[in-house]
């Protein structure tokens, strides 16, 4: 059975920067609810590399039951207690090394560049934008500066941005943590992701997809890639969880 259906946010629950699709929002907040009563229905959750108030944002949106990951499981916040819970593998040592990288992008990136730098971060360090092709050249510079200096941190760029964050505080680790959390096996743990930050968690989890605006690379990582895009494919994704579990439940 599935029991737990985690989203990214970006390109997978929303578009970056666009608006949402409330009907779909609406859709999913329906099933997140019934959930909580019917064993057919995943929980949902979010495993997101955004910030937490954006996270907080998006779950409140959700009316989301589920666990919210935020920060690639940095941290951790539930809606329905209003509580936050940072890992304890983010450590002093390692927050030490991310503002050392966070001085860098304010000394050598960002002046003369097109970003903007990603506020509200504590368990990575971020910038965004919207001119693919400088994302990509300079992604290529803040990974050798990264490898040279802070050996346990790593690079992960999207289309719109670009995050370093601690090697011990990936998505993969995110899904392991949670499901250990949730008292669940990682094997009934679904996820579904779009770009590079995601594959190693969609590679870990027992059902894994893409939806179709989803990198090669993600695509070629996960068990069922979507026909819809971005929410149209976290719906097609949920509901294929759905089935699989009603005919789990027809064979049992």
């Amino acid at each position: 059975m599935v029991c737990l259906f985690l989203a990214d946010i970006d390109g997978c629950l929303s578009a970056p920067y666009e608006a949402y699709d409330l009907d779909g929002f609406k859709w999913l907040a329906e099933a997140g609810r019934r959930a909580e009563t019917d064993p057919l229905y995943p929980r949902i959750g979010i495993c997101s590399g955004r910030s937490y108030a954006y996270v907080e944002a998006v779950a409140q949106a959700l009316d989301l039951r589920g666990p919210a990951l935020f920060e690639s499981g940095g941290g951790r916040f539930d809606l329905q207690t209003a509580s936050i819970r940072w890992s304890p593998l983010l450590t002093d040592e390692v927050e030490q090394a991310l503002h050392s990288v966070r001085d860098y992008f304010h000394r050598d990136l960002l002046p003369g560049s097109g970003f903007s730098f990603d506020y509200g971060k504590r368990a990575q360090v971020g910038v965004v934008g919207t001119d693919q092709k400088e994302i990509a050249r300079r992604a290529v510079e803040v990974d050798r500066f990264v490898s040279a200096h802070y050996p346990d941190l790593i690079v992960h760029p999207t289309h719109v941005s670009i995050d370093v964050l601690p090697r011990a505080l990936t998505k993969r680790v995110a899904v392991e943590t949670v499901a250990e959390q949730e008292g669940l096996d990682i094997s009934e743990v679904a996820f579904i992701g779009d770009t590079q930050g995601d594959i190693e968690a969609l590679e870990t989890v027992g059902f894994s997809f893409a939806p179709q605006n989803a990198t090669e690379a993600t695509k070629a990582a996960v068990q069922v890639v979507t026909e819809g895009a971005v929410l149209d494919g976290v719906l097609e994704a949920y509901a294929w969880c759905v089935r699989h579990n009603e005919s789990v439940a027809e064979s049992a």
